[in-house]
């Protein structure tokens, strides 16, 4: 995958609308009733478009080049980018100027990296980056903001449609994350919140990946190692399996369910073998009354089932990971020699 680009940070970004879109409001003159019939029709388009609106459309519109000169004159259009306008006196927000530049890739592209992050509510993802992917064959488009492009084809699944944009869908974007330099932290952010979203499986993603069909170089390189300790969805749990593979532990199923019949008793974020269950939680969850009464039944009834159950605090997790490592160690041996000294293991002896 190779890129290609025009500005790309937040404040270039905004800079692009300082100069292509003057702080203007005008109201529409009325020419003609032709004009005016034909003008409200493009603002009612425009406005289910955040207020912009492409070449192709206006002229779907019924209006021409010569016609367009002579609104942008009047001042009733503002062109951005090299194929789409905006009408004068709508909002100038971050959707807008997405918009504007999603429109002027002439049905190409899609909105992509920090952007599409953005509009899946991903975590970190708030700057007013604009941000886009084409195919290689349409390299040269050109708009606000990125615009990069991929030789990987897209699959079933890879666009969804949100807010009437097409985006790359959560797992794509992350895969296409070494084409628009996302940092560790910012891989890493999207790895967990998608999974926590339930907006990708972790187990495909990886597949994915380690196939091959990103891109080489270093931000690859950084998008394996993120998927090392993948499978939580913080954070903190990323961090919790960090510490586990460090100290040379088995690797604990993540999220794991656990049912009585049809009905979920609980979903625990690691469950080690030999039934040990470990439950992380940071300093501003688990801490209602009534999550403290559902977390209170739950270790009851996964107790009940066989299941040996720690819990451990943010700062355990940062601070005393010896401490907890050891807890983990202790509670494993325990569980090995419950098993062992079990009337069903006895008599199967």
């Amino acid at each position: 995958m190779r890129r290609s680009s025009v500005a790309g940070s937040g404040r270039e970004c905004r800079g692009w609308r300082e100069i292509l879109r003057p702080k203007i409001s005008v109201t529409p003159t009325a020419h003609n009733q032709q004009m005016n019939e034909r003008y409200r029709r493009v603002v009612t388009t425009a406005a289910r478009q955040h207020g912009a609106i492409s070449i192709r459309q206006l002229t779907d519109l019924g209006v021409g080049s010569s016609l367009r000169h002579r609104w942008v004159a009047a001042g009733l259009l503002h062109r951005y980018g090299p194929r789409a306008f905006v009408i004068a006196g709508s909002a100038s927000t971050w959707h807008q100027s997405l918009t504007g530049g999603f429109l002027g890739l002439d049905g190409h592209g899609c909105i992509a990296g920090r952007s599409s992050g953005r509009l899946h509510h991903l975590d970190g993802f708030n700057a007013d980056s604009l941000e886009y992917l084409v195919p290689r064959a349409h390299r040269s488009m050109r708009a606000p903001g990125l615009v990069s492009s991929s030789i990987e084809p897209f699959r079933p699944g890879d666009i969804v449609s949100i807010d009437g944009l097409r985006a790359l869908s959560a797992e794509r974007l992350i895969v296409e994350s070494a084409n628009f330099n996302f940092s560790r932290a910012e891989i890493s952010n999207a790895i967990d919140s998608a999974i926590r979203l339930r907006l990708l499986s972790e187990s495909r993603l990886r597949d994915r990946v380690l196939s091959g069909s990103a891109s080489a170089g270093r931000r690859y390189r950084d998008l394996v190692e993120a998927l090392t300790d993948t499978g939580g969805e913080s954070s903190l749990e990323r961090r919790f399996l960090a510490a586990v593979r460090e100290a040379g532990l088995p690797r604990p199923a993540t999220q794991r369910i656990f049912r009585d019949g049809s009905r979920t008793v609980a979903r625990v974020d690691f469950c080690f073998p030999g039934n040990l269950v470990v439950e992380v939680s940071g300093h501003t969850t688990h801490s209602s009354r009534m999550q403290v009464q559902n977390d209170a039944r739950r270790h009851t009834e996964l107790s009940l089932a066989g299941n040996l159950v720690l819990t451990f605090t943010r700062d355990d997790v940062v601070h005393r990971a010896t401490w907890m490592l050891g807890c983990i160690q202790t509670a494993s041996t325990l569980q090995v020699q419950a098993a062992i000294l079990s009337p069903e293991a006895r008599s199967s002896a």
